[in-house]
């Protein structure tokens, strides 16, 4: 392959390229204290589990690393 991996496409890959999912690190309380709330998101790392993603922007593409070797895999299959 030569020239650009990525056909010409700007693609940035960044470890913060994160989505929040509807599943929840630890049980919700109606009872719970803001105090108590803020300590089991410093514990668990924030309140729902994040998956990697991409996002798509005018400048180009902005994608988890873990996206790398399916997207290499992809244009190589294209340009066959």
């Amino acid at each position: 392959m030569l020239g650009n991996p990525f056909a010409g496409l700007r693609i940035t890959f960044s470890l913060a390229a994160l989505e929040d999912t509807k599943e929840r690190l630890f049980p919700t309380s109606r009872h719970r204290s803001r105090r108590i709330h803020k300590k089991l998101v410093k514990r668990f790392g924030g309140e729902f589990k994040r998956v990697p993603c991409m996002w798509k922007t005018p400048a180009g593409i902005i994608a988890h690393p873990a996206f790398k070797d399916q997207l290499e895999w992809a244009l190589s299959q294209e340009a066959l």
